[in-house]
C-alpha cells in the first residue's frame, strides 16, 4: 500500500492506495519530490468540464468519482523494474521523465486522469524509455522544476525569432511567465519587460531578469518595452491564463509582433482578426516540449545557466496539499510549492 493525495469533488484528502505494479517497460519510481502546477489548480477547479470536453473531442469518459492523482513535475528514484525492461539504469538512481506513461506504445499524459496516476504520492508509474538521470550535482528541488521549466524553453523556442535581437514582454508572472523570464535571460534577452498586479511577482521577475516588471494598473507593458528597446521586434509571452488578455494584446501589439500564448484560458477567447491582419501578428499557441527540448533543460539546470531557486517558496507533505492549493491563489504568498510525499512538513507560518 501506499498514501496519495486524492483529488475529489475539488477538494484533496490522504487517502491509501494500492501500490503500482509496473508493466512490460515500465518502472516504479519512489517520488522524492513533486511541483504543484497551474494545470493542477486548474484541474482541481474544473476537473468536470475539461473531461466533459476531453470526450467532445473523442477521449473516453472518466468517472471522476475514482479521484484524480495529480502531478507531472517530479523526481524520483527507481524502486523496481518491471517485465521486458533494459536496466541501464539502476535501482535508487534519480530519475525524471517528461510527464507520459507510454501503453502499447501509446503516450498517456501522467497525473490528468483518473487512469493514469501522477506523483501526489508515494509511488507512480514511469516509463523506462522516457527516463533521464538526474546529475549527482543536480538538487532534488532543481530537478522537480526541470519539466516547467522545459515548457518555458519551448515557448522561447517556438518564439521564432533570434531571442537576443528581440524586446520580450511576459504577461503574467507566475511559475511559467517567471520560468519563461529565467529562460530568455539565459539566452541573453536583456530587454525583458514582466507584467503583473501582484508586487511580489513583480519582484520575482526582476531577480530572475526582467529589467523592468510593472502592474497593469500603473502602464501599458507593450508600450514599456516599445520605449525601451526601440526598433527591435518584439514577442509577447501570454502566460495569464486569464480571458480578455489575448484579445487586448492583439489590439494594442505593434506591426510584425508574435503573440505566444503560454497560459490556460478557461473557455473561449475572442480577438479583432482584422487589426492581426493589418498588423500582420503571428500567434503561437504552446503546450508542452520535445524530448530533447527537456533534455536540454536539465543540462543547463545542470550546468548553473538557468536560475531556479527564487522560484521556489515551500516544500510541503501530503497531508497539506489541499490547504497548498488554496494558499496558492494568495500570489504575494508563494510561487512554486513543492510536494514530499514521504514528509510530515506543513505550510510554513
Amino acid at each position: 500500500m501506499m498514501r496519495a493525495a486524492v483529488l475529489r469533488d475539488r477538494r484533496i484528502a490522504v487517502e491509501e492506495r494500492a501500490r503500482p505494479e509496473p508493466g512490460p517497460g515500465q518502472v516504479l519510481l519512489k517520488i522524492r519530490l513533486c511541483g504543484i502546477c497551474g494545470s493542477d489548480l486548474h484541474l482541481a477547479k474544473h476537473a468536470a468540464e475539461i473531461a466533459k470536453l476531453g470526450e467532445e473531442f473523442g477521449a473516453p469518459p472518466q468517472d471522476l468519482s475514482r479521484g484524480l492523482i495529480l502531478g507531472h513535475e517530479f523526481i524520483g528514484e527507481i524502486a523496481e523494474f518491471g517485465p521486458e525492461t533494459a536496466r541501464t539504469l539502476q535501482i535508487g538512481d534519480r530519475v525524471v521523465s517528461v510527464p507520459f506513461l507510454l501503453e502499447n506504445g501509446v503516450p498517456k499524459p501522467i497525473g490528468a486522469s483518473v487512469d493514469v496516476a501522477g506523483a501526489y504520492a508515494e509511488y507512480m508509474l514511469a516509463s523506462e524509455a522516457l527516463l533521464l538521470k538526474v546529475p549527482d550535482e543536480v538538487p532534488d528541488e532543481a530537478a522537480a522544476l526541470v519539466e516547467p521549466l522545459a515548457i518555458a524553453w519551448h515557448a522561447v523556442a517556438k518564439s521564432g525569432l533570434p531571442p537576443v535581437d528581440a524586446a520580450a514582454v511576459v504577461l503574467g508572472c507566475g511559475p511559467i511567465g517567471l520560468a519563461i523570464v529565467t529562460v530568455l535571460k539565459m539566452h541573453g534577452v536583456e530587454g525583458i519587460v514582466a507584467s503583473d498586479f501582484s508586487p511580489r511577482r513583480r519582484e520575482l521577475a526582476t531577480t530572475l531578469g526582467a529589467a523592468q516588471a510593472i502592474s497593469p494598473k500603473d502602464g501599458n507593458a507593450l508600450a514599456a518595452a516599445a520605449a525601451a528597446s526601440p526598433g527591435k521586434p518584439l514577442v509577447i509571452y501570454d502566460c495569464t491564463g486569464a480571458q480578455g488578455v489575448l484579445g487586448v494584446a492583439v489590439r494594442d501589439a505593434a506591426a510584425g509582433t508574435r503573440i505566444v500564448v503560454a497560459g490556460i484560458a478557461h473557455g473561449e477567447e475572442t480577438i479583432n482578426p482584422m487589426l492581426g491582419i493589418a498588423k500582420e501578428l503571428s500567434i503561437q499557441f504552446v503546450v508542452y516540449y520535445t524530448p530533447e527540448e527537456f533534455a536540454a533543460t536539465l543540462q543547463a539546470v545542470a550546468d548553473g545557466r538557468l536560475q531556479w531557486r527564487p522560484l521556489l517558496s515551500a516544500t510541503i507533505g501530503l497531508n497539506a496539499v489541499d490547504d497548498a492549493f488554496r494558499l496558492l491563489e494568495d500570489p504575494e504568498r508563494h510561487a512554486k510549492i513543492l510536494i514530499a510525499p514521504w514528509s510530515d512538513a506543513g505550510l510554513p507560518a
